[in-house]
C-alpha cells in the first residue's frame, strides 16, 4: 500500500497531515515484541500485562508450525499484529485457521490497514487448505464487529471460556 494520506497527533491538539509511504506485512520477529505490546495496551487497557509470560507465548507462537504471528510495518514501527492459529476440526472435517488477536494502533485505523492484514490472513488460512477463518470479537468492540462484518465475516456462534 502507498500514498496514502493519515493525520498525525502531535500532542496538545496539534497533528499533520503525513503520506503512510509503505506498509509491509512480514512474519513477526521477537524483536516487535515491544510495539506488540504497546498495540495490546491499546486493545486490552485494563489488563495487567506479565511480561515474562507474554515473551514465553510470543516466542512459542513465532516459532511454532501451527501459528502464525504478522506484524504490519510502517517505516520501521509495527503498527498492526495478527496472531493465527491452526487446528484440526471435526465438525470442519478439516483444519480451520483461527485469529487470536488482531489490532492496528488507533493512530492508523480506518486507512486500509486492517483490510491488507485481514486479506493476508486469508491468503495463509487458504494456503494451508484450512475450511474457515474464524476470529473472536470482545462483546462491546462494535466498531470491529462492522469491520469484520464488512469483510465478509458472519456471527455464527456464541463462545464460552472459563479461568482454569
Amino acid at each position: 500500500m502507498r500514498d496514502k494520506p493519515v493525520l498525525v497527533s502531535l500532542g496538545v491538539g496539534l497533528s499533520i497531515r503525513a503520506m503512510i509511504t509503505e506498509i509491509k506485512i512480514v512474519d513477526s520477529k521477537e524483536s516487535d515484541l515491544e510495539d506488540i505490546v504497546s498495540l495490546f495496551r491499546q486493545l486490552w487497557p485494563d489488563k495487567a500485562v506479565n511480561s515474562h509470560e507474554l515473551v514465553k507465548v510470543f516466542k512459542k507462537s513465532i516459532e511454532s508450525e501451527n501459528d502464525k504471528c504478522l506484524s504490519v510495518k510502517l517505516d520501521g514501527k509495527t503498527v498492526g499484529f495478527c496472531a493465527i492459529t491452526f487446528a484440526n476440526n471435526f465438525w470442519q472435517e478439516g483444519t480451520i485457521a483461527q485469529i487470536s488477536t488482531m489490532v492496528v494502533d488507533e493512530a492508523y485505523r480506518n486507512k486500509g490497514i486492517g483490510k491488507k492484514l485481514l486479506q493476508r490472513a486469508i491468503a495463509i488460512a487458504q494456503m494451508r487448505d484450512c475450511k474457515k477463518l474464524e476470529l473472536e470479537s470482545s462483546f462491546h468492540r462494535t466498531s470491529a464487529h462492522g469491520f469484520y462484518e464488512k469483510n465478509g465475516f458472519k456471527k455464527r456462534a456464541y463462545y464460552f471460556s472459563i479461568d482454569i
